[in-house]
């Protein structure tokens, strides 16, 4: 077998292509039936034209008939084959010398061997018959050859495709595997955590930048060192023990283990290891995540302690609860009994509490009725028992509003009490626990007996100052009687009685004196509750100077020291009734004295909260405690009778002061002696003073 010079695939033919080199184109289909025709032609000439042997015209016109099979086309070696069969049967035709063509003829007429011509043909389609297997083989095996020429070439265009595709693939793989490998590294370098890998033996491969700020290890140090290189012995063994199991189990581990910091500080390192695969699914390494959790577990161990407290807090609120119901039972119970009537409305004046005591002092329940409604609804008048109440200054529109009232009188005349009832009124706003307004709260309270009661008092009053006014006159005329003649026995008989009688004289003036001051004193006492004068503001000012002068003469005569301590404050009093009460404080204070000792007197302004008023201090012999309430009361007095005093001077300075929503007391002093207090309600508030 030999192989095809173009193409290199063994034929099956052993045919010697050297000997046609001078048909350069042997092969080609297109000039191999050309030059059949061509050489035909010619030998069909030299046929007619040349006497050529008998036994070489077949090979002559055979040949042109080899040369159209060499195309391997049947139609075409049938078509040459019809040709040269028409060319050797017309060539005797024109050929100069006549010669048997088909058959040849005996002598005697009998049909002889067959002639030149015969062979020829018989030899043609001989030929013909023989080679056309031939070509039907070759045929098939051309096409053969070009299927498998042409496979062969794709192949080996897609296997040089394939390395093409297999190096560009590789290529971008190393590429991507760069890629990968940096994004790694970029990722790891910039996590919040610390990112280590140790190989199959446990030694360190790569930590990233993280981990390396954090430990204060260098990479150098790092890098395919192991932990009993680089820890203490505990710490290493806990370590290798982590890591030993990830590497024989393939199992991730996770754990928070914590430490005492250099500075002392308690931490807590969250750490997260998981095995490192190769290719093949088979763990050659550990990979480590570290993470600084401190604050998280603060904040958990922060969050339990808080949600104990928050238990604690709600089992408080659970008791909180269960107290607020029974003092919301409690208050309802009370508000059911209470006699006088509650009244709570919201800011929107909506009723959110009414208790029965209410109900009955106004007559009905208003229901849904807004507040606009009530005068008509109760029949609420003003205190003359005429006029409707205007329904803006009733008392819980006021205390809605943010106002305080205070005793507000109302009459209630309707169906239920068509004899009128007169209510008072206290109340005020209420506010949640910022401070906000919550609505208003009143309570009212029947004070229809009371008044009666107080009416039938200040009649009774009436009559006991008008019985006591003219008793005392009356007693003043035999009293004045008594001292005027015992006066003037003493003075016209004196001189005839002896000692003992003149010292009875003299006893019955001071005792007629003495009455007379009493009786003056009671009076007094009497006319402070029904003065008419009313209140105003007095400068204290004036009346320590108005006091100083009446007492000029006791001054002068005691060489008393009085210091008074500016400024002093306006005082909301009746001027003439404040006057007689400080007369009465600095006059005790000029006859309480220590023997030898002049009088020493201070006067001074003091204000307790919302009363203003004034203080009198003194280095006198002091008010025993035992005795600092009694001496506030009628004919009641510390000292015996040598001092002159009636014992109705600090009871009217009580009067004056409780009249005027004050109070009177005293106290020791400092280096002895006493301080008196004065006050007067203070309209408006004013800067503390000093006692």
């Amino acid at each position: 077998m030999v192989s095809s010079p173009e193409y290199g695939i063994p034929r099956r033919f052993p045919i010697r292509w050297r000997e046609f080199q001078w048909v350069p184109s042997m092969t080609k289909t297109s000039l191999s039936f050309p030059l059949s025709v061509v050489l035909a032609l010619l030998v069909f000439a030299i046929d007619v034209l040349v006497p050529i042997p008998g036994s070489a015209e077949p090979v002559l016109y055979l040949w042109s008939i080899w040369i159209a099979a060499r195309t391997g086309d049947l139609r075409w070696t049938l078509c040459m084959a019809v040709v040269v069969t028409l060319l050797a049967t017309v060539a005797p035709l024109l050929s100069p010398t006549s010669e048997a063509w088909l058959l040849s003829l005996e002598t005697d007429g009998r049909l002889a061997i067959p002639g030149v011509r015969a062979v020829v043909v018989m030899s043609i389609w001989g030929t013909v018959l023989a080679v056309l297997p031939l070509i039907k083989a070759r045929r098939s095996l051309q096409q053969s050859q070009a299927l498998l020429q042409a496979e062969t070439v794709s192949q080996a265009e897609q296997l040089v495709q394939i390395r093409r595709e297999k190096s560009a693939i590789e290529l971008e793989a190393e590429q991507a595997l760069r890629d990968s490998e940096a994004l790694y590294h970029s990722l790891v370098e910039h996590l919040p955590l610390s990112v280590l890998r140790k190989d199959a033996r446990l030694r360190y491969t790569f930590v990233n930048r993280r981990f390396l700020d954090y430990s204060g290890m260098s990479l150098e140090r790092l890098l395919g060192r192991t932990d009993f290189e680089l820890f203490p012995e505990e710490l290493a063994q806990r370590y290798r023990a982590g890591d030993e199991e990830v590497l024989s189990t393939g199992r991730t581990l996770e754990s928070v283990d914590s430490y005492v910091d250099p500075r002392g500080e308690q931490r807590w390192i969250r750490v997260i290891k998981s095995p490192v695969y190769d290719a093949q699914r088979a763990v050659v390494g550990v990979q480590i995540l570290a993470s600084d959790v401190t604050a998280r577990q603060q904040a958990e161990e922060a969050l339990a302690n808080s949600r104990t407290e928050l238990e604690a807090r709600h089992g408080e609120l659970q008791q909180s609860q269960l107290r607020l119901q029974q003092q919301t039972e409690l208050l309802q119970s009370i508000l059911k009994s209470l006699a006088d009537g509650v009244v709570v409305g919201d800011p929107a004046g909506r009723l959110m509490v009414w208790n029965p005591a209410a109900e009955s002092l106004l007559g009905t329940a208003p229901g849904e009725a807004p507040i606009r409604e009530w005068p008509g609804l109760f029949g609420l008048l003003l205190p003359d028992a005429q006029t409707p109440h205007p329904a803006a200054d009733l008392p819980l529109a006021r205390a809605i509003r943010g106002e305080t009232v205070r005793n507000q009188p109302l009459v209630v005349r309707n169906a239920n009490h068509p004899e009128g009832r007169t209510i008072s009124v206290n109340g005020g706003p209420l506010r949640d626990a910022d401070g906000h307004p919550a609505g208003g709260v009143v309570v009212l309270r029947d004070i229809t007996t009371m008044q009666q009661a107080e009416a039938e008092i200040r009649s009774q009053n009436a009559d006991l100052e008008t019985l006591l006014y003219v008793t005392s006159h009356d007693l003043r005329e035999p009293l004045r009687a008594i001292e005027n003649f015992s006066k003037l026995v003493c003075d016209k008989y004196g001189d005839r009685l002896e000692e003992q009688g003149r010292d009875f004289l003299a006893r019955v003036r001071r005792g007629a004196q003495r009455l007379d001051r009493l009786l003056q004193e009671v009076l007094t006492l009497s006319r402070v509750q029904r003065t008419t004068q009313p209140e105003a503001d007095v400068p204290a000012e004036e009346l320590v100077a108005d006091v100083l002068r009446q007492l000029e003469p006791q001054l002068r005569e005691t060489n008393a020291r009085v210091q008074v301590a500016h400024p002093l404050p306006l005082l909301q009093a009746d001027r003439r009734w404040a006057t007689r009460a400080l007369y009465n404080l600095v006059g005790n204070a000029l006859k309480y004295t220590r023997a030898g000792e002049p009088p020493e007197i201070e006067i001074a302004g003091c204000q307790f909260g919302q009363a203003t008023g004034l203080s009198v201090a003194d280095r006198g012999p002091g008010v025993p405690p035992e005795f600092r309430e009694r001496i506030f009361q009628l004919f009641q007095r510390a000292v015996g009778r040598e001092i002159e005093g009636t014992g109705a001077g600090l009871a009217i300075v009580k009067r004056v002061a409780e009249r005027h929503g004050g109070r009177a007391w005293v106290e020791a002093r400092d280096g002895g002696g006493s301080i008196f207090f004065l006050t007067f309600k203070d309209p408006l508030p004013k800067d503390p003073l000093p006692r």
